[in-house]
């Protein structure tokens, strides 16, 4: 076993500095526009003769409260990403870790994971989420709960992953190399171009 992880290389993140300007560019735009838009429908409903005094308070509260709702996502966003401490993902022979430097602050390690507790399905699977194209989702047992939780392979990062997809790769590689175990969807070995690493 000891010989099996050396063998296993250890691959870090790289930042993509490119997309993560634009993503919090685009971010910042459709923040201005959604506010701008709002004050503006405003003003018009305001200033229209035709709409009764009720209605027109009733916008304003709506309109307010609205702003209100934007305005602390995006700070409560602004200050969890301020506070964040990840300056690198790194994947090896132990398992995936958002990592402070050379600190881990914390990790999914190949030893956590947990067979699926319905036996007839694969314990790790591909799952179509709804804000991306999909999720490599494991189950793994959460010591401080003392529960198997089902979990969507993510990194929790404030920048953009140049090399996300080959990080996933890995792992799974480490997945079947480290836990033959367990079974992987052929789904996710598609999906990660990994037919070929099915038995390592």
């Amino acid at each position: 076993m000891d010989a099996q992880h050396n063998e296993f290389a250890k691959i870090k993140s790289l930042k993509s500095k490119k997309i993560t300007f634009i993503a919090r560019a685009l971010g910042a735009f459709i923040f201005a526009s959604a506010i701008a838009g709002i004050i503006y429908l405003e003003i018009i409903i305001i200033e229209s003769v035709k709409i009764s005094v009720e209605f027109k308070i009733s916008s304003v509260i709506l309109s307010v409260t609205l702003l209100s709702f934007l305005v602390y996502a995006v700070l409560k966003d602004t200050i969890i990403t301020s506070k964040s401490n990840i300056t690198k993902v790194v994947v090896d022979q132990n398992g995936l870790h958002h990592c402070n430097n050379e600190i881990i602050v914390e990790s999914l390690t190949f030893a956590s994971l947990h067979p699926n507790p319905d036996q007839k399905n694969y314990d790790v699977v591909l799952s179509e989420g709804e804000d991306a194209g999909f999720d490599i989702c494991v189950y793994y047992f959460d010591s401080s709960s003392n529960t198997i939780i089902y979990k969507a392979i993510v990194f929790n990062t404030p920048f953009s992953i140049r090399n996300g997809k080959e990080l996933k790769r890995h792992f799974i590689k480490g997945v079947l190399k480290f836990r033959s175990d367990l079974k992987v969807s052929p789904k996710v070995l598609d999906v990660l171009d990994l037919k070929a690493h099915k038995k390592i």
